[in-house]
């Protein structure tokens, strides 16, 4: 996790050092964001290499962090939408064969 809060603070552009709550609160937002992402896209997200599902996560923390999280899901829908059908395609691939 101490890898991802330091991306996620280089991605926010935060280049003090954390306190103690802020940090806990950073970390709870990528939490939620995993469990919001992992929710749409399904159970093997990858959030931990350069991936779309990594930039999602991001975004949703930035847009969490703004307060402004119901913009985020209209915002990338359309990429949700395609990652949602290109993780359908790789599980069928994976056991339709």
């Amino acid at each position: 996790m101490d890898v991802l809060l330091n991306e996620v603070k280089n991605y926010l552009d935060i280049t003090w050092e954390l306190t103690e709550e802020e940090a806990a609160k950073l970390s709870g937002m990528i939490k939620r964001g995993k469990a919001a992402i992992s929710g749409r896209l399904g159970e093997y997200c990858d959030f931990d290499g350069e991936t779309q599902e990594k930039t999602l996560l991001l975004n949703h923390v930035m847009y969490e962090r703004a307060g402004a999280l119901d913009e985020f899901w209209s915002n990338y829908r359309g990429e949700i939408l395609s990652l949602q059908m290109a993780k359908r395609v790789e599980i069928y691939e994976k056991n339709g064969k």
